[in-house]
């Protein structure tokens, strides 16, 4: 039996879903994980594997995809 992990963003994709059941397209956009469908990030892989395709781990724990840490970056920036 293989064991599959999942990483999902805790910003936009905070519960976790991954609707492979509704047998969306597959079609992604500019980020990993991310489908244009729904909008809600996730990443098929291991931590190493998502770090590599730009998700992002933070000190407490939560992971954010790509976009949500540009977003997070951009807020950052915009407070200062």
């Amino acid at each position: 039996m293989t064991f599959r992990s999942f990483l999902f963003c805790d910003i936009c994709n905070p519960y976790g879903t991954r609707a492979v059941e509704l047998r969306r397209d597959m079609t992604r956009c500019d980020m990993q994980g991310r489908r244009i469908s729904d909008g809600r990030a996730w990443f098929e892989g291991n931590i190493d594997e998502a770090k590599d395709a730009g998700w992002f781990v933070l000190d407490d724990g939560r992971h954010l995809c790509p976009r949500c840490r540009q977003r997070r970056a951009a807020d950052i920036i915009a407070d200062r």
